[in-house]
C-alpha cells in the first residue's frame, strides 16, 4: 500500500521505535560498548521482522475488508433497485429491454416471462423523445390495458454498459389519481351557452300571441330537453333570450353534431311557414364564472355578426363555428340605422380631423363607401382623407372618374405615410368594408389612434378589431354602401350628395349584389331609390364597369378551361400574374354560376406572394364556411381566401379538399 496515499489513522507509528533503537546503538558505538551495540542490533532485527509481518497481514484484512464491504454496498444498491417501491426498468433507445425490478414485474404482468421489448407493454412508448437527453421526464403515459397512468423519469447511463448501444434507466411514477382527478375536474367545468331567437320579432309581427307564445315554449323545450341530457338546466332571461349552463364533458358531442338544436328549431314552422333560427354563443375554458359568461357573450356576438343561425364556441385561443347555412335575416326597421348615425355624427363633430380607409386591394364597394363617408365628413365641417395606397385594376375606372370632378376628391386620396402625419390625439378612423385589422389599408393606422369607428357587412370572422367606439356590422345587408346611403339618410337633413358621390355608392351596391342579383333585399332597394333621387345615373355607373377586349378575352378563357366538380362545383384558374386578374376572377367566378347546375364556383388566381381564392354560390350552399376553413372569408353567397403558396396545384387541392370536407359534413348532417 502506497505510504502517501494511505490514511493518517491507518499509519503504523512502530519506526518510532526504530529511531529509538538506531539511537542507542549510536552511544554505545560512541562510547564503546560494542557488546550492548550487538544485543541492540539484534532487538532492531527482530522487531523489523515482527513489524513487517504484522503490517502486511494488516494490509491483507484491510483489502479483504474493503471487498467484502464493497460487495455489500453493491448488493444493497442492487437490492434497493430490485425492491424498490417504484418500477424500474432499463431500457435501450430502441425499447429492448435489459432489466427490470420486482414492482414493473408486477406491472406487467403475464408480460413477464417474455417481453422483449417496451412497445410490447405500452405501442406509443415515446422513445423518440429519449434521445439526445441525458435525462427528462415523459408526462402522462396512459396504459389503456390497466387503465393506469404514469410519469416515466429518466436518465441516461455511460455508454456501453449494456452493449454499445445508450441505454436508460427509467422510473414508472403512477398518477393515474391525479389523472383522473384532473379529468373529471374538465369534464364537469361549467360550460356557459347564450341562446338567442334571431327573427323573433319579425315573425311576432306575422303570428298571433296564441301561436307565438306556443312557438316560443316549444323552442325552450327543445333546449330544456338537450340540457337535461347534459346534465345541465336552462334559463329563460327575456322574451327570446336564454342562458343555458351544462357540463364540458358534452361540449365535445355538440359540436360534432354541429348544434343540432339548430336544425330542431329551424323545424319548427308557424303559421305561413315562418320558421325561427337560432344564434348560440358558447363559452368554454374560462379562469372563472366573470370570463364564462363574457366568452359566452362574445360568442354570441360573433354568431349575430354572422348573420346567425349558426353557434360559435369560444375558448381562450380559438373560436369555432357551426352552422349558418341561412340567408341573414333582412331587418324591416331602420332604427338602428337612425341610432348609428346619430353617433357618428356625434363622433365626427369631436374630432379635428377624419382618416378613411377600406379593405387592401380596394374594390367598388370600399372605395363608393370611402367617398359616402367623406361627403358626410366634409358636411359637418371636418377635414376628411381617404387613405388609398394603390389604384388596382378594380379602381381604375372610378379613379378616372375622379380626375374630372373637383378637385377635392382627387386630392383627398392620400398614403398610409401621409396619414400617419396627420394624427393627433382627435384623429378619428373609420373603417370600412373589412372587420379584420390585417386586411385593411393601412393597419398601423390603428396601433396609433383610439377613435375607431367600423363599418361592415360582412359575417363576423375570428379575427375582429376591438376596442372601438362604434362599430356597425349588418350581414343581411349588401353592401357596405348600402349601410353608408342609409346612415346618409339620417345624417341630416341639409346633406346632399353630389352625382358623383351618389354615383359611387350605387356602383359599390352594384358590384356587390352584381347587378342586383344576390343579396338583394327591400332594403337594398331603398338605397338604390334614395342615390337615383339624389343624381345617380344607372349609365353612367354602368361605364364604370366598363372593361377592355382583353380582359373579355380573359374571361373567355377562365369559363373554357374551367372544370365541373361533384357535378355542381365549377373550378378555374388564372396562372399569369397580371394588375387585372382579381377583378377579372372575381367577375368569372360569377359567370360560372351561370352554367347549368352550378351551384358553386371558384376562380383560382395568382398573386406576387399567394394565390387568391374567389368563390361564389347561388344561396343555398354556404360558401362562406368553405373558404373559412382555407383562412378566408365572406358572406353565404360570396367569399374568398388567400392560399400561401405560390404552387397553383398545391392550392388547387387544399381547395378541393376543402370542398370536399363541407360536402362530407352537409351530407353526414
Amino acid at each position: 500500500m502506497d505510504n502517501k496515499m494511505t490514511p493518517k489513522f491507518l499509519k503504523d507509528d512502530s519506526i518510532l521505535y526504530f529511531i529509538v533503537i538506531i539511537c542507542l546503538i549510536a552511544v554505545f558505538l560512541i562510547e564503546g560498548m560494542y557488546v550492548y551495540v550487538g544485543f541492540a542490533a539484534l532487538i532492531l532485527l527482530g522487531v523489523a521482522a515482527i513489524t513487517l509481518r504484522k503490517q502486511v497481514v494488516r494490509e491483507k484484512e484491510l483489502k479483504n475488508y474493503i471487498i467484502e464491504y464493497t460487495k455489500n454496498i453493491e448488493n444493497l444498491s442492487v437490492n434497493s433497485f430490485y425492491y424498490s417501491p417504484l418500477p424500474i426498468c432499463i431500457i435501450g433507445t430502441a425499447g429492448k429491454i435489459f432489466w427490470f425490478n420486482s414492482k414493473f414485474k408486477e406491472l406487467i404482468g403475464a408480460l413477464a416471462d417474455s417481453i422483449e421489448n417496451i412497445e410490447e407493454y405500452d405501442s406509443d412508448f415515446p422513445l423518440k423523445s429519449m434521445e439526445g437527453n441525458k435525462e427528462g421526464t415523459i408526462n402522462n403515459i396512459e396504459i389503456d390495458k390497466s387503465g393506469k397512468s404514469f410519469n416515466v423519469m429518466y436518465y441516461q447511463l455511460e455508454e456501453g454498459r449494456f452493449g454499445q448501444d445508450m441505454s436508460y434507466v427509467c422510473y414508472w411514477n403512477e398518477n393515474t389519481a391525479y389523472t383522473s382527478l384532473k379529468s373529471r375536474y374538465n369534464d364537469e367545468r361549467p360550460i356557459a351557452v347564450l341562446v338567442q331567437i334571431d327573427n323573433y320579432d319579425e315573425i311576432s309581427e306575422k303570428l298571433d300571441k296564441g301561436e307565438k307564445s306556443a312557438m316560443t315554449a316549444e323552442v325552450e323545450k327543445i333546449l330544456n330537453r338537450y340540457a337535461s341530457e347534459m346534465n345541465g338546466y336552462v334559463l329563460k332571461y327575456d322574451t327570446s333570450k336564454f342562458l343555458m349552463m351544462i357540463e364540458n364533458k358534452f361540449l365535445d358531442t355538440l359540436e360534432a353534431k354541429k348544434f343540432p338544436m339548430l336544425d330542431d328549431v329551424k323545424n319548427l314552422k308557424g303559421s305561413g311557414d315562418f320558421n325561427f333560427t337560432l344564434s348560440i354563443g358558447a363559452g368554454a375554458l374560462a379562469k372563472n364564472l366573470t370570463q364564462l359568461i363574457d366568452y359566452a357573450k362574445g360568442a354570441l356576438d360573433v354568431a349575430l355578426g354572422r348573420g346567425g343561425d349558426q353557434a360559435v364556441v369560444k375558448r381562450i385561443n380559438s373560436v369555432k363555428f357551426y352552422g349558418g347555412t341561412s340567408k341573414a335575416v333582412e331587418k324591416r326597421t331602420k332604427v338602428k340605422a337612425r341610432i348609428i348615425s346619430y353617433a357618428l355624427r356625434q363622433i365626427i363633430d369631436q374630432s379635428s380631423n377624419v382618416l378613411i380607409m377600406g379593405h387592401r386591394v380596394g374594390d367598388m364597394d370600399s372605395l363608393g363607401a370611402s367617398i359616402g363617408l367623406y361627403s358626410i365628413a366634409r358636411s359637418r365641417g371636418k377635414k376628411a382623407n381617404i387613405v388609398l395606397n394603390n389604384v388596382n385594376y378594380a379602381l381604375k375606372n372610378m379613379h378616372e372618374r375622379m380626375k374630372h370632378e373637383e378637385s377635392h376628391y382627387k386630392e383627398a386620396l392620400i398614403t398610409t405615410e401621409a396619414a400617419m402625419n396627420m394624427i393627433d390625439q382627435n384623429t378619428l378612423v373609420v373603417v370600412l368594408d373589412t372587420h379584420r385589422r390585417s386586411y385593411t389599408e393601412a393597419p398601423e393606422l390603428l396601433g396609433k389612434i383610439d377613435k375607431i369607428v367600423l363599418i361592415d357587412h360582412h359575417r363576423r370572422s375570428e379575427e375582429y378589431i376591438e376596442n372601438t367606439l362604434l362599430d356597425y356590422i349588418e350581414p343581411y345587408a349588401s353592401s357596405t354602401c348600402e349601410l353608408v346611403s342609409e346612415i346618409v339618410q339620417y345624417m341630416d337633413d341639409h346633406i346632399k350628395l353630389t352625382k358623383f358621390e351618389a354615383d359611387a355608392l350605387l356602383a359599390g351596391i352594384v358590384v356587390d349584389t352584381n347587378s342586383f342579383t344576390f343579396k338583394t333585399g327591400v332594403r337594398t332597394f331603398e338605397a338604390a331609390s334614395f342615390l337615383r333621387r339624389n343624381g345617380a345615373d344607372t349609365a353612367d355607373v354602368k361605364q364604370l364597369f366598363n372593361e377592355s377586349l382583353d380582359s373579355m378575352k380573359k374571361k373567355t378563357e377562365i369559363i373554357e378551361r374551367s372544370e365541373i366538380l361533384f357535378g355542381d362545383v365549377a373550378v378555374s384558374y388564372i396562372d399569369e400574374l397580371s394588375e387585372d386578374s382579381n377583378v377579372i376572377a372575381a367577375q368569372s367566378a360569377d359567370e360560372l354560376l351561370t352554367i347549368k347546375d352550378v351551384k358553386l364556383s371558384f376562380v383560382l388566381v395568382r398573386n406576387k406572394d399567394y394565390i387568391n381564392i374567389s368563390g361564389r354560390s347561388q344561396g343555398n350552399v354556404n360558401v362562406q364556411v368553405i373558404m373559412e376553413s382555407l383562412g378566408g372569408g365572406g358572406h353565404l353567397n360570396m367569399a374568398g381566401a388567400q392560399v400561401q403558396t405560390q404552387d397553383m396545384e398545391e392550392a388547387k387541392t387544399k381547395l378541393y379538399e376543402a370542398i370536399t370536407n363541407y360536402k362530407k359534413e352537409s351530407k353526414d348532417k
